[in-house]
C-alpha cells in the first residue's frame, strides 16, 4: 500500500519513502510506526496506545518510544517542508499533522481489473514484522561482489590454510534451493546495533550497540519471552559483547579505553535477570584484538584467537585461568594472517572457526578435543569476507552465510551432508547468532560510513578536525592537486551511487568521473589513490585494473602491465614519470620501478619492503616488518614497538607517522627518534600528510542499523 504523506511517498512495501530524488529506508518499528499514525491522521495518540498497538507490550522503557518517535521525525524531515510532519503534543501524545493520501485508492480506476497471479507482489506488514511474500521466486540471481577499500583490523584479518589438516570436503549440493524468509527488527536503540550472540539455553539475546557520533561501544542484553532489556557496563571502560560463558548465563565482554590504550576481558555474571551480578576480570588483552573470545562451561578455560607477531599470522589460544597460562590449539599458519572467530560447541567437545587466506573465500573448520581432528566443514565459492557461522544445537552441525546464500551443514554419523538455499529477500549478514534450525539473529554487512576529516595540530594540545565535503554516501580516499585553476582536492564518493572521482575547488564540488561498472558491485570499486610530486597524476585501482589518472586532461589511463599481478602496494616516483611498486610472488614481495615512457621494468635488488609511501616532495620510502627504508640511499631507521603494528602509513620531511585504524595516530621524528601519538574520536582507515603536516583523513563511523531476526520454512 502506498500514501503521500505530505512531500513523501511512502512505499509500505520497500519500506521506504521517497521524494523526488531522495529515498530513504525505514526500519520495521518505524514502519509500524508510521501505519499507525495514518490510520488515524491528525489525532493526538498517547504513549500508552503506542505501547499497545506498536510494540504490543504491557511495559515499553520510556528511552525507546523518545527514540522511536525521534527516528520517524528525523526521517520525516524535509528540505521543503519546515513544520515537522510528526508533532509532540506536551503530557497528551503524538500526531501526524497532514491526511495522507492512499495512492492505491486515487489510481483503482487506472488498474487492471484482475492482475496476473504470476506478476503480483504481495507486501503486508503484519503485527510481528514488516514480511515481504513474493508469489513467484526469482529462478536466478546474480551474486555481488563486495571488493572493500578498507576494513578495520578486526574485519580484514583473513587466514591461510596450512599443511598437515586432514580435509574431509563436504558434499555440496548440485542444486541451490530458494526459501523465503521473514524478517523483523529485534533492537529499536538508536545506533549500529550488531554481533549478536544468543544464549546456549535460546532464552536471551545479547548484542554491542555504537554509538553513531561519538562511536562508543555499548554493550546489551534482552530476554526474548518479554524483551525486557538491560545495559551492561564497566566503570571507565567502554564495552562490547564477545561471546556467552558456553551453557551459563555470563557474557563475556571486552572492556577498552582507547585513550588509555587499556583493553581487558571481563565476565559478567546474569543468572539473576534482569539483576546485574558480578563483573570478573578474566585476562588482559590486546587493542587491536577485537575479535571473539569464549569462556568454557566450568569457568576454566578461555579460548581466544590473537597474533603475537603479524608476520606469523594469528592463531588460536587456550588460557588457563587458574594457573594463567597460555598454550596453542592452533598454531599460527606462519604468513600475515590467521585464524579467527573460535566458536564451542554445545557439549564443549568441539571448537569451530573460520580460516582463510586474504582475498580467497574463507573456510570453516572444527577441531574435536578429544581426538584432536580437526576437517573442514565449509568452503566458500566467492572472495567475500563473513565471519557468518554458528553451531546448531546439540552439536548437529553448522550454519554459514557467504553474501546471501545459506548453507546447513549437518553431521551425519561419518558423513556431513551440505544444503545451500538462496535467501529471499537478500541480505548480507557479517554475524549470525543461530535461535533455531529454521530461525538466527544477524547483523548486516558493511557497518561503517566513510566520510573526510582535515586534521591541523593534531599532536597539540587544542587539535582541530573539519569535516570535508559531506554526503549522505561513504566518502574517502583524498589528495591534494594542482589543476590549471590552481589547488584542490580530488577524492572518491559514492554520492552520485557508485564509485567515482569528484574534485572540490574554491567551495565548488563537482563530479569529474561517469565510470560505467557494468553491473558488478560499486561498492569500493575505486580506491588506493595515490598522487604524484608534481600533483597532476593520481594512480588508482578500478575495480580489478589499475590505471592513472591526469588531473588536467580528466583523462584516465590503464596500466595493463599490471593485470593479473598481485601489486601489493605503489608510488609515483620523484620524476612523476615512474611508478614503484610491490609485487607479491609466491611469498615473496618484489620492489620493482615501472617507466611509463619505455614501459620498461627495473628491480630494485636487496629490498624486503610490505608498503611503499613517498613524502609531498616525491621522495620514496619502503616500509618492511621493522624497518623504514629510504629508496634513494637505502638508510633505514628502525620502527618502534607501536609503529610494527600499525597498517596505515604516512610521510613528510621530518616525521614517519602510522596508525592502528582504530583510534591512534603517532608519528616518530625521524631525527629525535622521539614518538609523539593522541587520540581521534573516528578510525583513521587511510591519511594524507601535507607538506606542513596537516593531516587528510579518511574516517569511519559506525551506521544507524538494528538487528534483524529471520525464520523461514523449508
Amino acid at each position: 500500500m502506498n500514501y503521500q504523506i505530505g512531500p513523501w511517498q511512502f512505499i509500505s512495501n520497500r519500506c521506504v519513502i521517497t521524494s523526488d530524488n531522495l529515498e530513504r529506508e525505514l526500519d520495521p518499528l518505524l514502519v509500524k510506526l508510521l501505519l499507525h499514525f495514518i490510520n488515524k491522521p491528525q489525532q493526538i495518540i498517547s504513549r500508552q496506545t503506542l505501547i499497545e498497538n506498536v510494540w504490543q507490550q504491557s511495559f515499553v522503557d520510556d528511552n525507546a518510544i523518545n527514540r522511536a518517535i525521534s527516528e520517524l521525525r528525523k526521517q520525516l524531515a524535509h528540505p521543503t517542508e519546515k513544520a515537522p510532519l510528526l508533532k509532540t503534543h506536551y503530557r497528551k501524545g503524538y500526531s501526524l499533522t497532514v491526511i495522507p493520501k492512499n495512492l492505491a485508492q486515487a489510481n483503482e480506476s487506472e488498474q487492471p481489473a484482475n492482475p496476473s497471479p504470476e506478476t503480483t507482489i504481495i507486501n503486508t506488514v503484519n503485527e510481528n514484522a514488516a514480511k515481504t511474500i513474493i508469489s513467484q521466486p526469482v529462478k536466478s540471481k546474480t551474486i555481488k561482489k563486495l571488493v572493500p577499500y578498507v576494513c578495520l583490523v578486526t574485519a580484514c584479518l583473513c587466514f591461510l590454510v596450512w599443511l598437515g589438516f586432514i580435509f574431509i570436503n563436504p558434499s555440496s549440493a548440485e542444486k541451490v534451493e530458494q526459501i523465503t524468509v521473514n524478517k523483523v527488527a529485534s533492537t529499536w536503540n538508536i545506533g549500529s546495533e550488531v554481533h549478536p550472540e544468543i544464549s546456549s539455553d535460546k532464552q536471551y539475546l545479547a548484542y554491542t550497540n555504537v554509538e553513531p557520533e561519538g562511536d562508543f561501544n555499548r554493550a546489551f542484553v534482552k530476554r526474548l519471552s518479554d524483551q525486557r532489556e538491560v545495559e551492561l557496563t564497566y566503570p571507565g571502560f567502554q564495552v562490547s559483547v564477545l561471546s556467552w560463558q558456553l551453557n551459563q548465563h555470563a557474557v563475556l565482554l571486552q572492556a577498552t579505553n582507547l585513550k588509555q590504550q587499556q583493553c581487558e576481558m571481563v565476565l559478567v555474571d546474569l543468572s539473576q535477570f534482569p539483576i546485574i551480578g558480578d563483573a570478573q576480570r578474566i585476562k588482559k588483552c590486546d587493542l587491536r584484538y577485537t575479535g571473539y573470545a569464549q569462556v568454557d562451561q566450568m569457568r576454566e578455560h578461555i579460548y581466544y584467537t590473537e597474533y603475537k607477531n603479524e608476520q606469523d599470522g594469528s592463531g588460536l589460544y587456550k588460557f588457563d585461568l587458574a594457573l594463567q597460562k597460555e598454550s596453542i590449539v592452533i598454531p599460527p599458519p606462519g604468513v600475515m594472517y590467521g585464524v579467527m572467530l573460535p566458536r564451542l560447541s554445545h557439549s564443549g567437545n568441539k571448537i569451530a572457526y573460520i580460516l582463510s587466506q586474504k582475498g580467497l573465500p574463507f573456510s570453516v573448520f572444527s577441531y574435536d578435543f578429544t581426538t584432536r581432528e580437526t576437517k573442514r566443514l565449509f568452503k566458500a565459492k566467492r572472495r567475500s569476507i563473513s565471519f557468518a557461522f554458528d553451531w546448531l544445537a546439540n552439536d548437529k552441525g553448522v550454519i554459514v552465510f557467504e553474501d546471501s546464500d545459506l548453507s546447513s551443514i549437518v553431521f551425519d554419523k561419518n558423513n556431513v551432508v551440505t544444503r545451500t538455499f538462496s535467501v529471499i529477500p537478500a541480505i548480507s549478514p557479517y554475524y549470525i547468532a543461530v535461535q533455531s534450525a529454521n530461525s538466527l539473529f544477524y547483523s548486516a554487512n558493511k557497518t561503517q560510513a566513510y566520510s573526510l576529516i582535515k586534521a591541523t595540530n593534531l599532536f597539540s594540545d587544542n587539535p582541530e578536525y573539519e569535516p570535508l565535503y559531506k554526503s549522505d554516501k561513504d566518502d574517502y580516499n583524498i589528495v591534494e592537486v594542482i589543476n590549471k585553476v590552481g589547488p584542490a582536492h580530488i577524492f572518491v564518493s559514492e554520492r552520485s551511487g557508485s564509485s567515482q572521482l569528484w574534485s572540490s575547488q574554491n567551495g565548488l564540488t563537482k563530479q569529474l568521473s561517469f565510470f560505467d561498472y557494468d553491473g558488478a558491485s560499486t561498492t569500493y570499486m575505486l580506491r588506493g589513490l595515490s598522487v604524484s610530486p608534481n600533483k597532476q597524476r593520481i594512480l588508482l585501482v578500478k575495480g580489478k585494473s589499475h590505471a592513472f589518472y591526469d588531473v588536467n586532461a580528466q583523462k584516465l589511463y590503464p596500466l595493463d602491465e599490471f593485470n593479473g599481478r598481485k601489486i601489493v602496494s605503489y608510488i609515483w616516483s620523484k620524476n612523476n614519470e615512474s611508478i614503484i611498486y610491490i609485487e607479491q610472488l609466491d611469498s615473496k614481495n618484489n620492489v620493482a620501478e615501472l617507466n611509463l615512457l619505455t614501459r620498461d621494468t627495473r628491480v630494485i635488488e636487496g629490498m624486503n619492503a610490505n608498503k611503499l609511501i613517498s613524502d609531498n616532495e616525491g621522495n620514496a620510502y619502503a616500509v618492511s616488518h621493522n624497518q623504514l627504508i629510504r629508496l634513494a640511499d637505502k638508510h633505514s631507521w628502525e620502527l618502534p614497538e607501536s609503529a610494527r603494528k600499525a597498517n596505515v602509513y604516512g610521510i613528510s620531511k621530518d616525521y614517519f607517522y602510522y596508525s592502528d585504524s582504530i583510534s591512534r595516530i603517532a608519528r616518530l621524528n625521524l631525527q629525535e627518534q622521539t614518538i609523539q601519538d593522541t587520540h581521534v574520536d573516528f578510525r583513521p582507515i587511510a591519511f594524507e600528510v601535507s607538506s606542513d603536516n596537516e593531516i587528510l583523513f579518511t574516517g569511519a563511523k559506525y551506521k544507524d542499523m538494528q538487528i534483524i531476526q529471520i525464520s523461514w520454512d523449508e
